[in-house]
């Protein structure tokens, strides 16, 4: 029986249990009551669902004295994989909760021989021998998350067409539906920038925020929303494209086709090129922000530049949906004050204190890997398994694993 006195039908069980998890998920190992109290729900009502899912294996306990308990979300077992499609290649990556350890996959190794090179079918490859892998290290894969650096459609489930043109071999290809035809796990497709927000969000500084925002900075630049505890994609799935926000109307011409995107101001290739009118070369962004960190006084500069850049953008961010931290990660989340002492001096930025809707803006705490995490996080979610924290095994690849297994057939 609810509040109300009446029994709920199946669709208010499923939405209370999802209340529970949902909960569990945001705020981390809670009482019982807490859990009652958060979501509205009867106290006989939450205790129902958490004994049904204790009985699943969704739950566990941990006993804080003789009457009350914990309840959190079963801990992360066996193994997931997290593929990351970005610059025209494929990266992939096993983590095995059976035995602790992160396995870096051989994709040379696992793809076929005439699998072009960050094509669809070198990434079926891949994840199919993964799962191969998992199998015979008695860690079976839970599932699997393909983070794609392009911009995912809600509706057709493909690359936006503006984007075609930097992956000619996923034109027309529902990114999802092809690769759930194939494999027999759970599968999560996302945009590289949004799971890096979920990682952030869950275990860097977004922790205890409702609304949060989380910003890539790094070859190129990407945004992911976080609202009530959830990715927000957005009607079309394009929300967090920030990127491709217009901040200098008469800028240089942007491959999406519009002129002045926040990526020709912060953006690896944008730096270099500014560093490069001062004859002052440098082959990657990861070496201006360390010639900054050691006194160079050009590069010093152009990070600020990218600040003030990034401040014009992210006041319009933060004037539209208000959140309570704004995170800075990639690259540029790594060159510290060089780029925050010129987010902070963005004029629009003043004027957001001026006004009282500043948000707190810190740089990331997951790092440069906060994509690949964030596939654990996204496939966790579906399963409902939980993680409280990065464990250091998590940050530390092991060598990278080659071996040669055959893949299940299609299952189709």
């Amino acid at each position: 029986m609810d509040e109300m006195g009446k029994t709920p039908n199946r669709t208010d069980r499923t939405a209370n249990v999802q209340l529970v998890l949902d909960h569990l998920r945001q705020k981390g190992p809670s009482t019982q009551a807490e859990i009652a109290r958060a979501t509205n729900l009867a106290r006989a009502t939450v205790n129902n669902i958490v004994q049904a899912l204790r009985d699943q294996g969704t739950l566990e306990y941990n006993w804080k004295n003789k009457r009350e308990a914990l309840v959190s979300l079963s801990s992360a077992r066996g193994s997931i994989v997290s593929i990351l499609v970005h610059s025209g290649q494929a990266e992939a990556t096993l983590f095995d909760f059976q035995v602790q350890e992160r396995i870096t996959l051989d994709v040379a190794a696992l793809r076929n021989p005439d699998d072009r090179i960050g094509s669809p079918e070198e990434v079926l490859h891949v994840a199919k021998g993964a799962i191969a892998i998992g199998a015979a290290r008695n860690a079976p894969v839970s599932g699997i998350c393909i983070a794609m650096e392009g911009p995912i459609e809600r509706r057709s489930g493909m690359i936006a067409r503006w984007a075609w043109q930097r992956y000619p071999d996923w034109t027309n290809l529902p990114v999802f539906q092809h690769f759930d035809r194939h494999l027999r796990v759970p599968l999560v497709v996302d945009n590289d920038a949004n799971l890096a927000a979920l990682a952030e969000w869950m275990w860097g500084v977004g922790q205890g925020h409702n609304d949060f925002v989380h910003l890539t900075c790094s070859q190129g630049i990407g945004g992911g929303i976080i609202i009530d505890g959830k990715i927000y994609h957005g009607g079309t799935g394009l929300a967090g494209e920030m990127g491709h926000m217009v901040i200098e109307e008469d800028g240089e011409l942007c491959f999406c086709g519009s002129r002045g995107c926040l990526t020709g101001f912060a953006s690896e290739r944008a730096i270099l090129t500014a560093l490069g009118s001062m004859d002052h070369r440098k082959d990657s962004l990861d070496e201006v922000v360390e010639s900054a960190k050691a006194g160079d006084a050009a590069c010093q500069r152009v990070l600020y530049e990218a600040g003030v850049h990034l401040g014009r953008a992210l006041a319009t961010v933060v004037r539209v949906l208000g959140p309570s931290m704004v995170s800075l990660g990639g690259t540029l989340g790594e060159a510290g004050r060089f780029v925050f002492d010129g987010l902070h001096s963005s004029p629009e930025i003043i004027n957001l204190r001026a006004i009282g809707t500043a948000a707190e803006f810190r740089a990331s705490e997951v790092g440069k890997d906060a994509a690949m995490l964030g596939g654990v996080a996204a496939i966790l979610a579906q399963i409902n398994l939980g993680l409280e924290r990065v464990d250091p095994w998590m940050k530390s690849p092991a060598p990278a694993a080659s071996e040669k297994i055959s893949p299940e057939p299609d299952s189709d």
